[in-house]
């Protein structure tokens, strides 16, 4: 019998997990079906995958509208998803409720303790929630009841593992930039109206980060996550823009990890690509300015992550720039890392089997 698993991807992240699900299912008789949420880069990550979905709606940005959207997209995914024996996704909450009000059984991806809103709404639903051990138990006592604690499966890793463990180089990314390998930096802005972001907007700190790069001679590729931060980019930094030394990608079906790989320097306000990079061994910055456990797990197997806030950060571009180091082999420390791939294909088999 061959399991039909609703995977529901909000994130270019949540959109390569569903990529690594899709390829290892096959082997075990699970077909994914794919939906998504029209947002940054899902689609081009999905695309680049060769992957079938149907994207359904659209992200708020003001709690209203973000409630508004969500109702909206939880009536049109009922239309598009029809039958399927279990769902899993990065506590999405449309999808989750949708699962939960059909029944069917809920598989919670999270590495996001912080993220309270989204948690309340849907890890309380979840049969399973898989996080890694790296970020305590404590932690999900805020949204998972004493009694219903042991539905939660931890492992020691994250989720980041499922891609790079399967990546190879290729180059074809800077080869369509037209830019040699570590002679760039990747600048990638925070998520600053999501809604566990309420931090305030550090446009302007990561603006005078790219300067000071690109006063050093590097290259720089940005990636904006919302209309006003390109705008910023081109009124800060047009005339490196103009002179080429400046890149924002446009519809080029880049590959993030590729690029992550030959940078010099990664820098984020998120922690995805900073993750992504550390593990591939390439120096990264994080100025996410809230206590992450997943960054103190990574910087304590001695991979190459740095965090900052504020003023401080560009200190810490200051000494990474100046440090030889360019690549580090992270070899030997991701071989000790738990890949959750496995442990998510079992509980998949494990709820459809126990609901028949």
């Amino acid at each position: 019998m061959v399991i039909k698993a609703w995977f529901d991807a909000l994130t270019a992240k949540q959109a390569r997990i569903v990529a690594v699900l899709g390829m290892e299912g096959r082997r075990h008789d699970i077909d994914f079906i794919i939906t998504c949420r029209r947002y940054d880069y899902v689609e081009e990550v999905l695309d680049m995958f060769n992957l079938h979905y149907e994207c359904v709606g659209y992200h708020g940005e003001s709690p209203r509208e973000k409630l508004i959207r969500g109702i909206e997209r939880q009536i049109a995914l009922l239309d598009v998803i029809r039958d399927f024996d279990v769902h899993v996704s990065l506590t999405s909450p449309d999808a989750v409720r949708v699962a939960f009000g059909l029944g069917k059984p809920i598989i919670a991806l999270t590495d996001t303790a912080h993220s309270y809103f989204v948690n309340k709404l849907t890890l309380p639903l979840a049969n399973t929630i898989i996080a890694p051990s790296a970020i305590p138990m404590s932690e999900w006592s805020r949204y998972v009841s004493s009694a219903e604690i042991d539905k939660i499966r931890a492992f020691d890793g994250i989720f980041e593992l499922m891609w790079i463990n399967r990546f190879k180089p290729t180059g074809d990314s800077i080869a369509r930039l037209g830019i040699r390998s570590k002679e760039f930096v990747v600048i990638r802005f925070e998520e600053s109206r999501a809604s566990y972001y309420g931090y305030g907007d550090r446009s302007r700190l990561l603006i005078r980060m790219a300067k000071s790069i690109l006063e050093r001679g590097y290259y720089v590729v940005m990636f904006p996550r919302y209309p006003y931060q390109e705008e910023l980019i081109k009124s800060e930094l047009g005339l490196f823009l103009r002179l080429g030394k400046l890149i924002i990608p446009k519809n080029m079906r880049l590959d993030g990890i590729d690029l992550s790989w030959h940078a010099r320097l990664v820098i984020t306000g998120g922690s995805t690509m900073a993750h992504e990079a550390a593990l591939l061994g390439t120096p990264a910055i994080s100025y996410f300015p809230q206590h992450y456990y997943i960054d103190d797990y990574l910087i304590n197997k001695g991979l190459p992550l740095y965090r900052c806030v504020d003023e401080d950060c560009l200190n810490v571009l200051e000494s990474v720039l100046r440090a030889d180091i360019t690549h580090v082999d992270t070899n030997s420390v991701l071989s000790r890392m738990e890949d959750p791939t496995r442990l998510i294909i079992n509980e998949i088999k494990r709820l459809v089997n126990e609901g028949k």
